[in-house]
Order: structure tokens, then sequence, then C-alpha cells
């Protein structure tokens, strides 16, 4: 019997490691916080709104 798979992937949420990630200045969000169980979001930034999308391989694209 073989498995059919997922549409996407599943990734557990992991926590930032310090050792790998640069200093921040701000806090680390997690992309399901961001997406909240969508596949987009609109980002505005002054007067411009930017999309972040998910792809289907679990990349994020921003787009202007």
């Amino acid at each position: 019997m073989t498995e059919t798979p997922s549409a996407q992937p599943a990734v557990p949420p992991a926590e930032p490691n310090p050792a790998i990630l640069p200093a921040l200045a701000g806090p680390v969000l997690d992309s399901a916080q961001i997406f909240q169980g969508t596949r987009e979001v609109a980002i505005r930034h002054g007067s411009e709104t930017y999309r972040l999308r998910l792809t289907k391989a679990n990349k994020l694209i921003l787009h202007k």
C-alpha cells in the first residue's frame, strides 16, 4: 500500500536557534502566527501594500 503525499508538508513549529539567527532588534514571529491558516497576507508599509505568500514548497515570497 502506498501513501499519497499530503497537499502541504507537515512542518512542526521550531524554536529559533540563537546560534544561526542574526541578532534581531525585534520579536521573532512564527509564520503560523502571521498566516493564521491562510497562504497569503497583505503587509502595509507606509503608503505601499505588499503580499507575503506561502508557496506549495513551503517557501515565502514577498510581492510589491
